[in-house]
């Protein structure tokens, strides 16, 4: 994956104490206990740590840790 990848799952695998190697491109919020309270602090926590924003009503649409990496991408954003 990329390195925008790499950045996101590190951040999501901090941020929610998940083992690095369970933050897979393919796994769902459900899968890893994330409820949406969990996706805006994950929205939040983009922005504060690594200066990429997705809104809220975004972030509510995204249900893979891929889909995160995707819209990120689709404004333009790279790492």
């Amino acid at each position: 994956m990329s390195s925008l990848y790499d950045a996101v799952a590190d951040l999501i695998s901090r941020r929610f104490n998940i083992p690095r190697e369970k933050v897979q491109p393919e796994a769902s919020f459900d899968d890893r206990d994330l409820d949406s309270l969990s996706q805006i602090e994950l929205a939040t926590a983009l922005k504060k740590q690594l200066g990429l924003e997705l809104s809220d009503k975004e972030i509510s649409e995204i249900s893979l840790v891929r889909e995160v990496v995707e819209a990120l991408e689709m404004k333009g954003v790279s790492a």
